[in-house]
């Protein structure tokens, strides 16, 4: 007995495969252009002309007394601390895989003002097109603001080293 015969005996439907033509395969998928969007949360520590500008993260790094004492160190006033949070979407583009940031006026509520802009993250290049240039340690002046641009907030906190040439920076800026 083969297995046609077998199957059969069974009263079990045979299935074989055949050829597709052109007509009964699936229409072809077209690759979609779609964007994947996330949001982003942003905050901006400002002690007077002092800002601190932070992405992602919690809220309890911001309540960390280096941030006092570094508005002590450029001579602001470490109590008037205010903190603006800002949440905009970042869609990543399929075909490139890059993200493309559009925050409305975020960067112009940042350097509005300030004297010193202290960036935590690297994101923030890709966030604000004047600093894009700028990798980790890098400084830059824009309009009246200085400009510093660090690689995260949890290596800045860790890094004894970091901070002594954040301050030395900062210390060159007045």
């Amino acid at each position: 007995m083969n297995k046609s015969q077998y199957l059969k005996a069974l009263k079990v439907e045979e299935w074989k495969l055949r050829e597709a033509s052109s007509l009964d395969a699936p229409p072809e998928k077209k690759e979609e252009v779609s964007s994947k969007t996330s949001p982003i949360l942003c905050y901006v520590l400002s002690f007077g002309t002092l800002k601190l500008c932070f992405h992602g993260g919690d809220e309890i790094v911001l309540k960390k007394q280096i941030w006092r004492d570094l508005a002590k160190f450029t001579a602001e006033n470490p109590q008037a601390e205010t903190i603006q949070t800002y949440e905009f979407l970042v869609s990543y583009s399929h075909e490139q895989s890059i993200p493309v940031i559009n925050p409305p006026d975020l960067v112009e509520t940042i350097f509005m003002g300030s004297k010193r802009v202290i960036f935590f993250g690297l994101l923030w290049a890709e966030i604000c097109s004047e600093i894009n240039e700028l990798r980790h340690m890098e400084k830059i002046k824009i309009g009246a603001s200085n400009v510093l641009l660090l690689r995260s907030v949890e290596e800045f906190l860790k890094t004894p080293l970091q901070k002594r040439q954040v301050m030395t920076i900062i210390d060159g800026w007045r």
